[in-house]
């Protein structure tokens, strides 16, 4: 599995003409007065070269480099596949949605997002793209919490090749099995979490019953982060009868932001590998991974007792 920390956004390796919004074409002819640029608010942003509008809806140019990874990621399936249909769960602005369009080649796109109020942001933005080619839509707007628009989708039987929640300031957790559910076999799924507090070892108790992982502080808070999102998605997708394999994880400071894609198949691993515990001695700072039949005989290097048992050791799960 790959892991990319990255401190500073990198040019996209996307490279294609601006798109701009015939609204805001220099062109156009401008009829609007004080009042409506004041009930509009417009926040017009740039990323990778296509022009958008935040409005009022909660926007980070810091994660542009999380948005890459997600696009690029839904490009190779698309190549690999030959369709693409991206459901965005909690959208925002709708600038993934349109990436995903643009850059993705999506062949569809439901663009979800529960505030309604982020409506007309949101059907600006993809205005950009034809919302029909033929008689199909390439895109939809829904306004539902992201647990009932994944629900609905897998009651429908209307299931997608790649599914992004990028649930800032939520915990993935309560999305995924939701997720897993409407998501094609083969397909992926794009996580995220932002609880650096569980990660880090100050919320005990949250984390284990978020995650399942009793964590306490450590020196390398930011791959746990990593590793109790996956150790949940590992969890989740095995009460349903499915496996994921990780296929990047990707930690950026801002928030921080942790994020995994995740490929999903059917079927349960055969063994107890993606199970265990991950211990850390606060006296010499070794750290090992043991397994579930290897607890209660653990014993770090530096210990003189002729025990087996090493205090002053954390497990994780």
């Amino acid at each position: 599995m790959l892991t990319t920390n990255p401190k500073t956004l990198s040019p996209s390796p996307f490279i294609h003409k601006t798109l701009i919004n015939p609204k805001y074409s220099s062109t156009s002819p401008k009829f609007l007065n004080f009042n409506s640029l004041i009930r509009c608010k417009c926040n017009q942003v740039t990323e990778r070269g296509i022009l958008f509008d935040t409005g009022e809806t909660f926007f980070r140019q810091e994660s542009a480099i999380g948005r890459d990874l997600g696009v690029l990621s839904a490009a190779l399936y698309k190549q690999s596949k030959g369709q693409l249909r991206v459901l965005d769960a909690m959208c925002g602005c709708g600038i993934r949605s349109l990436r995903y369009l643009v850059e993705s080649k999506a062949d569809f796109v439901l663009a979800n997002d529960a505030n309604e109020s982020h409506r007309r942001v949101i059907l600006e933005n993809l205005a950009q793209v034809e919302r029909f080619q033929g008689e199909k839509k390439r895109w939809v707007v829904t306004h539902c919490e992201a647990n009932r628009v994944l629900t609905d989708c897998y009651l429908q039987r209307d299931y997608f090749d790649f599914i992004d929640i990028d649930s800032f300031g939520s915990d993935s957790s309560f999305f995924l099995r939701a997720a897993f559910s409407s998501l094609k076999l083969d397909g992926l799924v794009y996580v995220t979490s932002t609880d650096g507090y569980s990660s880090g070892g100050h919320r005990p108790f949250h984390s284990l019953a978020a995650y399942g992982a009793y964590v306490r502080p450590m020196p390398y808070a930011n791959e746990l982060g990593l590793r109790i999102l996956i150790g949940g998605a590992v969890r989740e997708a095995s009460v349903l009868g499915y496996h994921v394999t990780p296929l990047f994880s990707y930690y950026s400071y801002h928030g921080p932001v942790f994020r995994v894609l995740l490929r999903m198949n059917r079927g349960k691993l055969p063994d107890n590998r993606d199970y265990g515990f991950i211990c850390y001695c606060y006296r010499c700072g070794n750290s090992q991974a043991v397994s579930w039949s290897e607890l209660g005989r653990i014993r770090c290097p530096c210990s003189n007792s002729k025990g087996h048992v090493v205090h002053k050791q954390i497990l994780l799960p």
